[in-house]
């Protein structure tokens, strides 16, 4: 039951205080038919709008079954709205982008009906009206007799006690006034009707009362009721402690509605928030593509850059933070006087760099503590572990080679097959290249200690008979390029060139009428590679003392005596070849032998006559050269044939030259100026102790592990390592290089510096996305304020309200996040086509979190509009056009 006690409004217009109504006291029947009369302005509207809670009084009291309203709240007036109050307006106030039926519904979607509950209330209140058939229809389509009744099915859908209809056939012709007043007055029968009107006659004729407003005061009443004498007989009970709440879906459901209804403007909009969305996005692509690239390429190349140790190393973390400690000049620049030329300081800054990279040169004590230090590490910590000791094998090794002019085979070292073909050489027009023969020798060396590691590489594509995988000393294997090849050069000193195919070779570089096409030999067969041999012979075999000269201690033997009897004969039992798909493998082209042919060479070596002789005189290698003449170090004697001249007892000299040696020795085809080989005791087998050690991991988890496991070598405390422990003053710090590690992190930060300069470049459009979205939402507020009034009206919060802009503006972010991604995913597409590798990559993680902030920042943006359109005046916002 409604009653009205001495109510007031006053409203501030400018600096003038406007009094609409005036001391206003009335109370109504449960059912009758109420008309308002009164001229314009006279407060109709207003005492309309307090009844229905849509306005607050000034003064005065509301009472609603005897309850005071002086102290609701507005959550209170939203459920008063919805559960017991129902709206006719003149202007029908429909939503536009919804149907018919959709219309009705938005009251019981409010209330919290269930949707199959909703639709047929909603049914049945039109088919109630005459509209069964206009279900589907938009507002547009419809007549203005129909649009009102269809706000009058949407008043009536949540059976409301009160029905309150603010010139309801206003804006209908007559013909149809009648039927909505007929209407109206058919539902007065069970509800209380109130109607604001400024015809007389329609009042007349349907009302049951007639009250008159003149200047915001009751100036009659033709049926007053007496609210205290029969409030107790004609209360009727209702359940008000339902709430009134539009559901997240039909938030979203309204607003997507509304959005679909201006397509194209939504849609650009939605383009224009995505710009920021693709660069950003596309940057990330690339840098993660880039990134990932590094990634697979650090993996694929740790088999081929090991973590190493070695005797002499330089620290390169140290070397990192004296790049830029000291620049030429600079002490220069700070001193420029007119009139006057510097001095700029170049042997300064050479003496400081010296100094420096002295500095920076670390020597590894590699001791037999660290040596079964590393035999204890966990196998999960590494791969491969490959302990070098420099052996140098081209002394000691022999095979049998065809030369010109001999009757049978020569059974000759490889040294001396060096020697002989680079003398040959010297006798073409490239004698000014044959010293860089000698330089490029070093294809003998060990296999690391895990055949597993190291067929996960490589594939056998040949082997011996019942042999596969060097296992045993006296086993080896070639290991070919990937365009399964060896170089001419290393095959030639190899032995597998007899002399007249080696020098066929040349006639053919150099275009030599000697040339033969009928000796060339471009291909070798397997069994060919398999089936040479090659034996190893001991120090003590092939070197002899010479005591009584000084000056060449020892004489080397560059042929094989048949009568030697302590060699080791290797077979070749395998060929193997690099898989296909890796970049980057542990072994180079060459001839690979075990780790057991290592440990027999230093046992039989480490006590030979020559290495016991370099010790003696504390000595650490032989140089030999011919110097004025005189031959001076080791030599040997050795013979060829070429070109009708057989060239007998030349010297050869025991060592190896150093790449810089050879190009400068030979430079402009000067063969004059003498070469310096060197033999150390290391190369001789006479050091047991390694010199490098190459530690592999098969990924970076395994060698962070690795790495650990180093560091603690220098950082613990205390060391158990089998039943010995060592403290921290035992042991000596190892320094171990990792030059992967650096050069790709140098990289990575590179990367991920441009990343963030473009990314915080990229992001300005985002920010500008934001300002526009907030714009639009707020374009959006003002164009839908009308229905921000018919919400509210229908007992719609302010938080409803606010939801409703806020889920506008996150659709809008959804979709211009989907747009951005999906045209950075073509631009992807597109990057990794045209360099036809993968360097851009767009990850799940990416989507998400571009998606994320696409509708974070728009959530952000609409946050604004939102609040204000919360904040707008219900009745305020019916009243708008």
């Amino acid at each position: 039951m409604i009653k009205l006690e001495n109510i007031t409004k006053d409203y501030k217009v400018a600096d003038t205080l406007v009094h609409a109504l005036k001391g206003i006291s009335i109370s109504f029947r449960q059912s009758e038919f109420v008309s308002i009369l009164g001229p314009s302005g006279c407060g109709k509207t207003t005492l309309l709008n307090i009844i229905g809670g849509l306005d607050h009084y000034t003064t005065g009291d509301l009472y609603i079954d005897e309850i005071s309203t002086k102290q609701y709240s507005d959550r209170e007036w939203d459920t008063y709205r919805n559960h017991r109050v129902g709206f006719v307006f003149q202007s029908y106030n429909l939503i536009p982008h919804q149907t018919v039926l959709e219309n009705v519904e938005l009251a019981l979607s409010i209330a919290g009906y269930k949707k199959d509950e909703r639709i047929a209330k909603a049914k049945r209140a039109l088919d109630r009206v005459g509209l069964s058939d206009q279900y589907y229809k938009k507002p547009n389509q419809l007549s203005g007799g129909q649009c009102q009744r269809v706000a009058i099915a949407r008043a009536l859908v949540n059976d409301p006690e009160i029905l309150l209809a603010d010139e309801p056939t206003g804006a209908l012709d007559t013909e149809t006034s009648v039927q909505i007043m007929d209407l109206i007055k058919d539902i007065s029968k069970e509800t209380l009707v109130i109607m604001v009107t400024h015809n007389p006659e329609l009042a007349e004729k349907y009302s049951t009362r007639i009250i008159k407003l003149l200047d915001g005061e009751v100036i009659a009443d033709s049926n007053p009721f007496n609210f205290n004498s029969q409030i107790k007989t004609q209360s009727k009970q209702k359940n008000v402690s339902k709430k009134s709440k539009l559901s997240i879906w039909q938030t979203f459901r309204l607003s997507a509605r509304n959005l679909y209804s201006k397509f194209k403007r939504s849609l650009l909009v939605c383009f224009a928030g995505a710009i920021g969305i693709i660069g950003v996005t596309s940057v990330l692509a690339v840098s993660t593509g880039i990134q990932n690239y590094i990634t697979n390429m650090q993996n694929d190349m740790l088999a081929g850059n090991p973590v190493t140790i070695t005797e002499t190393t330089l620290d390169i973390n140290a070397l990192m933070g004296t790049m830029s400690s000291f620049t030429l000049g600079e002490s220069v620049t700070a001193n420029i006087e007119d009139g006057y030329i510097n001095v700029d300081g170049v042997i300064e800054y050479l003496a400081s760099r010296a100094e420096q990279m002295d500095s920076l040169m670390i020597t590894n004590n590699i001791g037999q503590d660290f040596i079964n230090y590393l035999n204890n590490m966990p196998s999960e910590y590494r791969a491969a572990i490959n302990y070098e000791f420099g052996l140098y094998l081209y002394n000691n090794l022999y095979t049998n080679v065809s030369f010109t002019n001999k009757e049978q085979n020569d059974m000759v070292s490889l040294a001396t097959i060096q020697q002989i073909y680079t003398s040959i050489l010297e006798q073409t027009e490239f004698s000014g290249y044959s010293s860089l023969i000698t330089s490029l020798d070093n294809v003998f060396n060990q296999l690391p200690n895990n055949q597993e590691y190291v067929l996960s590489q490589y594939d056998i594509i040949a082997q011996a008979s019942g042999k596969g995988y060097p296992s045993a000393a006296n086993e080896i294997a070639i290991v070919v390029n990937k365009e399964h090849a060896l170089s001419d050069i290393m095959l030639a000193q190899l032995g597998y060139y007899t002399q007249d195919e080696f020098l066929n070779i040349i006639s053919k570089a150099s275009e030599m009428p000697e040339y033969n096409p009928s000796l060339d030999k471009t291909k070798f067969s397997y069994e060919e590679l398999l089936g040479k041999s090659f034996t190893w012979y001991p120090n003590n075999t092939i070197f002899t003392s010479n005591p009584l000269n000084p000056a060449n201690p020892f004489t080397y033997s560059g042929y094989a005596d048949s009568a030697w009897e302590d060699g080791i004969e290797l077979t070749i039992t395998a060929i193997m070849v690099q898989k296909e798909g890796l970049n980057y493998t542990t072994l180079d082209t060459g001839i690979y032998y075990t780790q057991e042919l290592t440990q027999q060479i230093l046992e039989k070596n480490l006590n030979s006559e020559i290495v016991q002789h370099l010790i003696t005189n504390e000595e650490d290698s032989f140089t030999s050269t011919n110097y004025g003449g005189i031959d001076m170090g080791i030599t040997y004697k050795y013979s060829y044939y070429y070109n009708g001249t057989d060239y007998a007892d030349q010297t050869g000299y025991v060592g190896t030259t150093s790449m810089m040696s050879a190009i400068m020795g030979s430079a402009g085809g000067n063969s004059s100026t003498p070469n310096y080989y060197t033999i150390t005791l290391r190369e001789l087998g006479g050091v047991n102790m390694p010199n490098s050690i190459s530690l592999y991991s098969t990924d970076f988890e395994q060698k962070d592990l690795l790495l650990n496991y180093l560091d603690e070598w220098n950082n613990s405390d205390l060391l158990t390592i089998g039943n010995k422990t060592l403290t921290a003053e035992q042991r000596e710090d190892i320094t171990y290089t990792d030059s992967l590690s650096v050069i790709m992190t140098m990289i990575s930060g590179l990367v991920s510096m441009v990343t963030t300069a473009l990314v915080a470049f990229t992001a300005l459009s985002l920010i500008v996305s934001t300002v526009m979205i907030a714009i639009i939402t707020y374009v959006s507020v003002i164009e839908r304020i009308k229905e921000i009034g018919v919400i509210r009206s229908l007992g719609g919060r302010k938080k409803d309200v606010s939801r409703l802009f806020i889920a506008e503006s996150s659709i809008i972010g959804l979709f211009s996040g989907l747009i951005g991604i999906t045209i950075s995913l073509l631009i992807t597409l597109l990057i990794n086509g045209l360099a036809n590798m993968t360097i851009s990559t767009l990850t799940i993680p990416i989507v998400v979190i571009m998606l994320a902030i696409s509708i974070g920042l728009t959530l952000i943006s609409g946050l604004v509009p939102a609040r204000l359109a919360a904040k707008k005046d219900p009745v305020v916002a019916l009243r708008s056009e």
